[in-house]
């Protein structure tokens, strides 16, 4: 995954290919696109060039379909997200994954895709799930399995952000990272490190938006993810979709 930080762009400036391929290839009325679901709102100067280049307003909203329900953006999400979390870990610790137990909590897309990319590198994978669909696609992968209370000494507990309601990153002892689409905002904890936080327990590795900040350069990973987001609400079906984002 790219890690370069593109400035915001302008007009979009050429950014967004993917809305703007599927947008080609139909007549589309200027429209509010809204988003409901846990993924957060787009910053203001990029919403504005969406709507400068695109005619589309994009902006959460309650009544709004949730992205991560749609299967298809799901899939490209985790992909992405689990690309993203594992370089910012790398770059925020001196953790090295190859050799390390890391524990992974959720089931989620993004859990699997965790999983993936981290036996990939080396490490060891606890996958900690109550969901007995999830255990059974774990294990049948030689996936080690646990319950989601019943915590094994690991290097490192990702968070996915769903299947562990109750379970506060804060809380975890040892190293944690919470992956979820909206990470926990732990800034009034002491740093004793850019982007590492002292909590009670242990230490909270802070973990990038998926999509673009405010008043912050995005990342190539963050605009991907935002130009898929567009996509995915102009889309007619998830067909449509899987076939604009396939690379």
């Amino acid at each position: 995954m790219p890690s370069s930080t593109p400035a915001l762009p302008v007009g979009l400036d050429g950014g967004f290919p993917i809305t703007r391929s599927l947008l080609a290839a139909r007549s589309v009325e200027p429209s509010v696109l809204t988003y409901g679901g846990a993924l957060p709102a787009l910053p203001s100067a990029l919403r504005a060039a969406v709507r400068e280049t695109c005619g589309l307003d994009v902006s959460p909203g309650a009544d709004g379909p949730d992205p991560l329900a749609s299967r298809a953006f799901g899939i490209l999400y985790a992909h992405v997200r689990a690309e993203q979390v594992v370089l910012a870990v790398s770059a925020r610790t001196n953790l090295t994954l190859a050799g390390s137990t890391v524990r992974i909590v959720g089931d989620d897309p993004l859990a699997t895709a965790l999983t993936t990319v981290l036996r990939r590198l080396g490490a060891s994978v606890v996958r900690a799930t109550d969901d007995a669909i999830e255990r059974l696609a774990a294990r049948l992968d030689g996936v080690r399995v646990e319950a989601v209370a019943d915590p094994s000494t690991a290097h490192l507990t990702l968070l996915t952000g769903v299947g562990h309601d109750g379970i506060r990153a804060t809380h975890l002892p040892g190293l944690v990272a919470d992956a979820s689409p909206r990470p926990v905002d732990a800034t009034d904890l002491p740093s004793p490190r850019p982007h590492v936080r002292t909590t009670p327990n242990g230490a909270l590795v802070e973990m990038p938006s998926p999509l673009p900040v405010e008043g912050e350069r995005p990342t190539a990973a963050q605009l991907h993810l935002a130009d898929a987001l567009v996509t995915t609400l102009i889309a007619a079906d998830e067909t449509v979709f899987a076939t604009a984002v396939t690379p």
